[in-house]
Formats: C-alpha cells, structure tokens, sequence
C-alpha cells in the first residue's frame, strides 16, 4: 500500500514538474472560483510567478473583463470552451473546461492558456502581403487572367469584369474561344499565341474581344505558362489597345491623302511651269504686258508657300502620330515585363497559402512546439522574400517607364542627369532588346546635368536604337551598340556607334530626308531619323553627323547644348 502511495508520489512529482517547465498557463478554479493552481512558463509573460495568485478569486482579479467572466461562468454551468482574448501585446488561446467529484456534480474548472502571439502576427503580416498582392492587382489598367489546360479562366481581376460586362459567375470557367465567336481570324492568332506559349515560354497575340453586349474591343493579349500543384496553367494580361488601332487607321488615311495631295499638287505646279514657259516666250513680244505677268507669278508663288506650309504642318502631326505609336509600344513591352514578376509573386503568394492552411491543420491534431514551427516559419520568410523581391521588381519597372511616359506626353522642361536618364530609357525598351541578341553599353564617365526637355532625349534614343534593330541587324545577329556622353563646353556630346551592316554613300546621303526608308515593305515610316534631325538641330540648338559603311557599322555624333530656352 506504501509503495502504490510512493508511486503516486512520485507521477505527482513528476506531472507537476512538467507543468511548470511547459511554455503555457494551467490553472484549476474551485466552485467559489478560488485559484487553487496557478503554474506554467508562459505565466512570466503576464508578469507573474508560479503559484503567485494561489488563493486569490477570481471574480475579483477580473472585475475589469467581463467577457473572462462570461466564459468562466459558462464553463460552471458544464461547457467546455475554447476563445481567444488579447492582453496588451499579447495574443492568447484558452480552453477552459468542468471536471466533476464522485457524484457528478461540478467541483471546479480547470483550464490552460496558450501565447499564440507569434502566430498572431505572422497572420497579420501575411493579411498584409495578401492586400497589397490585391492592390496591385486591381491597379493594373488591362485585363488579368489565369486559364487552366482546359481552356477555362478561373481566375481574373475586378477590371475584367468592369471591360467586358460579366458577372463573376457568369465569368468563371468562362470558355477562352467563347471571346471569339463567329470571328476566325480573332481565334486563329489566339491559337497561334498559344502555341508559342507552349513552345517559346512566352505568347503574344492582338484579338478582337466580345463583351457581353456585344461590343467589340481590340486587345493586345499576353501568355505565359505556369505549373500549380502539378497542374498546367496559363496566366497573362490584356490591354485595350482602341486608341492605338484608331491611330494607325487615320495615319494610313493621312498618309493616303498626303499623297493625294503631293500628287495633286506637283501636277499643278507642272502645270504652273509650263503656263510660265508659255509666258515667257510671249513676253519677247509683249514688253506691254509684262507688269501683269509678274503680279500673276507673284500669285503663284504665295499659293505655293501656302502649299509649303500646310505639307509642313501635316509633316508635324505625322511626327506626333509616330511619337504616340511608340509610346503603345511601350505600354505592351512593359505589360510584359511585369507579368513575369507578377506570375512568380502569385505562385509564392499560392505557397504561403498553402503552408498556412497546413499549420493550422497540425495545430488542430497537436498542440505545437517551438521545433513544429522552424521550418514552417523558413518556409513563410523565404515566400515573403520571394514576393517582396517581384513586387520590387514590378514597381521599379512600373516608375521607370511611368517617368518616361510622363516625360515623352506632357515635355516639362527641366534639369536632369544624362547618363541615368539614357538608362531609364533603354530599360523600357528592354522587351524588345530581349529579342535579340544586341548587347547596349552607356559610358558617362562623369555625371552630367541638362536643363531642357527629357521626352526630346528619350525620342533620339528610341529612335537611333529601333533603327539600328530594324536596318543595322538581321534576325540572330550578334552584335554591340556603344552610347558614350562626354562634356565639351559649352555642348554635351553623344556618340551613338553599332557595328552593323553599314550603309553605303547615297543611303547615308538621304537618311535625314522625311519619308525616305529603306524598310518601308515592313512598315518603316522614314520618319525617324528625321525626327532625331529636328530635335537635335531645332530644339536642342545643336549638330549631329552619321559616319557608315558597308560592313563597318554606323555612327552618329550628335552635340546638344546644355542649357535650352
């Protein structure tokens, strides 16, 4: 009997050894809700020892928090309870329960206190992650969507909805070729864009999307393929590109009636010509008429410098067109650019969902240790990072090219550093670098200041640049461009240099002249060039001067003036 006594000792011993080493709070109330055992390591968290409120009530030590009250209190009426409470900077989880004597009656409650406060807040940071994932989302001016192989969209954002007039339900599991319906050139690049998804990792394609009225938006769509829990999807953006379409329709109109015009306008001018020849043989024999025939030339002649002047006022809006057709370019290049980081952040912002829902699975089995966590808590702070890290990427894209839009639409003079600026802009044509094989080097040994107009730069750059792409190289040349930015007071010196295929001496003698291209069965306008011309000459009060050969590649040294009205 002794012995059993001793044993019983002893497991007491040994049990209540345990309770105190444990990181949590056990306490035992007696039906006059009196502490009878107050114990545990988390209990220094609340400022108190071991054993500290033994002997005190408890309706007294909470006056002050009647919802504790309330549970107690339903707990000594036979409920077993689990709720949270929040004491200063602490997050806490209690369950709380009965026990009974003999004859079944309640002898008190016994309860245990868990510090989630760890949990707590790695829950709010990753509430915090998953608004700001949304924010940006919602943020972006086109279409989001995510296929899965079947063709069917399960995932898109608020714009989707607003553009082509569908519910969420009617939109979910919507179809892809249900956008295209009855329109078979819309759905064969559609297929098209999708192939190269599949083969290239990256698909591109320009559709006419129907909306539910019955509308007709043309799209400029991206692809790009992405695995999930072992399944195949496709994710990537859509912008509205009406404007651009509209541009590109009244340029070709334009363009239409320019010529028209020329046209008109030269057979009238032979006209001209050959009445003066007429003229002028008549003027050997009538020296009386010849003060009428000047004032008719003279009527003649300011025709023509009308003439001139409107040519040159239809040459300007031609300018400005190609100017905002660039800029849609742009716009598509940098789409792109940030659906890639965009993707990534998605599939990790998937993963921390997932590692959450597990954790909270094991908790349910188990109470957890401080070992259970470690890997759980690796695997969120690698996720964040990974999500911080594209969302870092997407905004540096995003205010790059929001200053170079900017710069490029509303031209505010101001001061700016050369050399940086050269970069921001060869960043937004990263897309289109990203198909070739062309590596680009800018030297500015010294930081250089210009006060004038940014978006005038951003256009030489552009220009001289997609020049080079589209006349310098073939598709999968190898080659290096160099910008080099050098100081001479009181001009600023660009040199611009490819190596090439080179032009030979009559190209190279009419490259500045408008209209003239050497690429226009690919859609080359001949303006661009040109436009660099005026800009360097006319604006920036300076000179610019082409070197090429055949074989040898091409240079442009251009001077600018630092300081312009």
């Amino acid at each position: 009997m002794k012995e059993n006594d001793t044993l019983k000792q002893e497991g007491y011993n040994l049990f209540s050894k345990l309770v105190s080493y444990m990181p949590m709070i056990f306490y035992i109330l007696d039906k006059d809700w009196n502490f009878l055992l107050s114990d545990g390591q988390a209990l220094q968290k609340l400022g108190l020892h071991p054993g500290e409120v033994v002997g005190r009530n408890a309706k007294d030590m909470y006056k002050d928090h009647p919802d504790i009250l309330e549970v107690i209190e339903n707990a000594f009426k036979g409920r077993t309870i689990k709720y949270d409470q929040k004491l200063g900077a602490l997050f806490l989880e209690d369950y709380i329960s009965p026990f009974y004597n003999k004859n079944g009656e309640i002898e008190g409650i016994i309860g245990a206190t868990i510090d989630v406060t760890e949990r707590k807040l790695n829950e709010i940071e990753l509430s915090k992650t998953r608004a700001l994932y949304e924010a940006l989302i919602e943020s972006v001016p086109g279409i989001l969507y995510l296929y899965n192989d079947s063709g069917e969209l399960i995932f898109w954002n608020k714009f989707h909805e607003t553009m082509t007039g569908y519910s969420r339900e009617e939109l979910d599991h919507f179809p892809l070729m249900n956008w295209y319906k009855d329109d078979p050139v819309s759905q064969e690049a559609v297929s098209k864009g999708l192939e190269n998804t599949l083969k290239y990792g990256f698909g591109q394609t320009e559709a006419n999307l129907q909306c539910k009225d019955g509308s007709i938006i043309p799209m400029y769509m991206t692809a790009c393929p992405l695995k999930m829990d072992d399944k195949d999807f496709f994710v990537g953006v859509g912008l509205d590109i009406t404007s651009r379409v509209e541009a590109e329709k009244k340029l070709q109109e334009l363009n239409r009636t320019l010529e028209e015009k020329v046209e008109k306008r030269t057979h009238e001018l032979n006209n001209a010509n050959e009445t003066l020849t007429a003229m002028n043989e008549e003027l050997a024999v009538m020296n009386d008429d010849l003060t009428a025939m000047n004032e008719e030339m003279r009527a003649i002649n300011e025709e023509l410098s009308e003439s001139n002047e409107k040519l040159v006022q239809m040459q300007k809006f031609l300018v400005e067109s190609e100017k905002m057709a660039a800029l849609g370019g742009l716009v598509a290049g940098v789409a792109h650019e940030v659906n890639t980081p965009i993707g990534i952040g998605l599939t990790a912002a998937s993963h921390l969902s997932d590692i959450a829902n597990e954790l909270l699975s094991l908790r349910k089995e188990r109470p957890l240790r401080d070992e259970d966590l470690v890997p759980y808590l690796e695997d969120i702070d690698k996720a964040s990072q990974i999500i911080f890290k594209n969302l870092t990427r997407s905004a540096h894209l995003i205010r790059s090219f929001k200053q170079l839009s900017v710069d490029q639409t509303l031209e505010p003079k101001r001061e700016f550093e050369l050399g940086e600026y050269i970069e921001e802009i060869l960043l937004s044509l990263s897309p289109s670098l990203k198909k070739t094989q062309i590596n680009i080097t800018v030297s500015c040994p010294d930081p250089i200041k210009l006060n004038g107009y940014p978006g005038l730069i951003a256009q030489i750059i552009t220009n001289l640049v997609m020049n080079a792409l589209k006349h310098a190289y073939h598709l999968g040349d190898v080659g290096n461009i160099n910008i080099c930015v050098t100081r001479k007071s009181p001009m600023i010196e660009l040199i611009f240099s490819d190596d090439g295929a080179g032009m030979d001496s009559l190209t190279l003698s009419r490259i500045y002249e408008p209209f003239f291209t050497t690429n226009r069965s690919t859609g080359g306008t001949g303006l661009g060039l040109s436009i660099v011309y005026s800009i360097v000459t006319l604006q920036y009060e300076g000179f610019i001067k082409c070197t090429s050969a055949l074989g040898k590649g091409t240079t442009f040294i251009i001077d600018l003036k630092e300081d312009i009205q």
